[in-house]
């Protein structure tokens, strides 16, 4: 019977909402973030975290202020003076030398420690308007428009046009990841599914990335996998590429609740839970299944999320209309852990149904009573931690 009720506690620890928990930022351009339009985050040289938005550039800084430039109020950062081209701001890098490079719907800044050069010139850019930019290792890759890809290395432009020789089966490429472990950079595209370049030096050549003995199409979006390979996505769909070149199901968006659910940005945290942001909150996903889900109730402010980005001091930023705020994966003392203690998944969300409850104890009900009686210490520590001030 003890077990039982232990199990009834941690159950009802899932639905204590997390809102004392979160940290919340209202846009303001003076005080806060410029915009809840959020293109793009990174993270900086400095410990601080900067956001590409469609009113200027946000820097939070590791001592938690907000500084802010746009085109109409240039200024002083700590990546040099910069008048950004324009208020809208869509992607965000950082060269091997730490040089901000950013892009706008009308062109390419470059920093170099103290001032920007501008790149505009279709010489260099056969389109203007910046879609992404990645870093490999020692080479800039860009984005631009419907025009394919360009790179730049060793003081040379190279631009790989869509249906070119090297095999760019695309013409808009709207996100792209490094895969560390193999040393590949993988390309999403609105109109050419996934392709994969394997190969920084000599011959250049994309590969098409294939699922089920087919080229892998409907999915534009990747990400970072932590633990190396990189994830792909839509709307309805996770997949994960790993590092010899394979691409496995991760899961469904019927896998995260039994009504229509709509994926919006994934992010893997270090700890190895896949969060995901969806319509209705975010949803944390491990080998388990569904060992979160912080929606509106818990603080989020909307169930809408629509962006997602780990920083380097493990805090998860998201982005719901009109806020921006963070979870704080590890606050000190007062832990809230998005690993996720390993419960199974049940059909919906985390509802404990009342046949979960039944005394039927086999090997694997001890097991998830064990992992429950976890949860719930790990709980009151967290609870103990907030009311003792730490």
């Amino acid at each position: 019977m003890r077990r039982y009720l232990i199990l009834i506690l941690a159950a009802a620890a899932l639905f204590i909402p997390f809102a004392s928990a979160l940290y919340i930022e209202v846009p303001d351009y003076n005080s806060g973030i410029a915009s809840a339009g959020v293109k793009d985050a990174m993270n900086g040289r400095y410990g601080d975290v900067i956001f590409a938005t469609d009113s200027g550039i946000s820097v939070y800084t590791a001592d938690g202020a907000w500084s802010s430039v746009n085109a109409r109020h240039p200024g002083e950062t700590a990546y040099g003076l910069l008048a950004p081209l324009n208020g809208m701001v869509t992607a965000l890098a950082l060269d091997t030398r730490g040089n901000l490079w950013i892009g706008y719907p009308n062109g390419l800044q470059i920093g170099d420690g103290n001032g920007y050069q501008t790149i505009q010139d279709q010489q260099f850019l056969k389109n203007r308007d910046i879609n992404c930019i990645a870093r490999w290792e020692d080479g800039m890759w860009i984005a631009t428009g419907k025009a394919g890809l360009h790179r730049y290395q060793d003081g040379a432009w190279t631009w790989y046009k869509p249906l070119g020789p090297e095999g760019l089966e695309c013409y808009r490429v709207v996100s792209m990841a490094v895969d560390a472990a193999s040393d590949a950079l993988v390309i999403g595209s609105e109109d050419g599914g996934v392709q994969v370049v394997r190969n920084r030096t000599g011959d250049l050549r994309f590969e098409q990335v294939t699922y089920r003995d087919e080229p892998l199409s409907g999915i534009s979006e990747v990400r970072v996998d932590p633990f190396g390979g990189v994830y792909f996505f839509n709307r309805t769909t996770v997949l994960r590429y790993t590092p010899d070149g394979g691409v496995v199901p991760v899961l469904g968006a019927g896998d995260l609740s039994p009504f229509p659910v709509t994926i919006n940005d994934i992010a893997a945290t270090p700890g190895g839970t896949l969060l995901i942001a969806s319509d209705n909150g975010i949803y944390g996903w491990n080998a388990s299944g569904v060992a979160l889900h912080i929606t509106s109730g818990d603080g989020l402010r909307s169930k809408m999320v629509k962006n997602l980005f780990i920083d380097a001091d493990g805090r998860c930023w998201f982005v719901v209309p009109g806020n921006v705020g963070y979870i704080p994966l590890t606050t000190g003392a007062a832990t809230l852990d998005l690993s996720g203690v390993p419960v199974p998944a049940p059909a919906a969300t985390q509802n404990v149904s009342p046949e979960a409850l039944t005394p039927n104890l086999s090997s694997s009900d001890a097991g998830v009573l064990d992992g429950a009686w976890a949860l719930f210490e790990a709980w009151i520590s967290a609870v103990r931690a907030r009311l003792s001030g730490v």
